[in-house]
This record gives structure tokens, sequence and C-alpha cells, in this order.
């Protein structure tokens, strides 16, 4: 599986990285994130996770191969 994150996420993992192994939907990921960086665990709760361009919810079934986008909140201006 893909990842790719975006804003201050990138101050906790590689802009682009691969998981291994089976993450089933995103309660998964968000448990094998925290392993690989627990100082992340807060950011993450409150992220939109998205595949093939859409948002996803916790139901979603992911598959192995999905490219997962996590996106924070922003604000702008």
């Amino acid at each position: 599986m893909k990842i790719h994150v975006y804003a201050a996420l990138k101050e906790h993992f590689d802009p682009e990285f691969e998981l291994d192994g089976v993450v089933r939907d995103t309660t998964e990921l968000k448990a094998r994130l925290r392993a690989l960086n627990a100082h992340a665990a807060g950011l993450l709760d409150i992220c939109r996770f998205a595949v093939a361009d859409g948002f996803i919810d916790a139901d979603f079934k992911l598959k192995e191969y999905d490219t997962v986008v996590i996106i924070p909140p922003a604000s702008g201006g």
C-alpha cells in the first residue's frame, strides 16, 4: 500500500512511503502509522483519508494496492 502525506504530517513521515502487509481499513491504518511514529497520533485522529481522488470513511475496505492520501486539516488565507 502506498501512502502520501501532506502538510504537518510531513514532519512525522516521509511524504511518500509504502506499508507492507494487510491493512483492512482506516482504523488499522491509523494504528500502523501510530506504531511508526507515536508523535503523529493526535494529528492522525483529525485527518481525512482519500483513495482514488475521493475521501473515504472508516468503513471503506482498503486493498493492498491502494494509494492512500492522508490530509490534515488546513486553514488558509
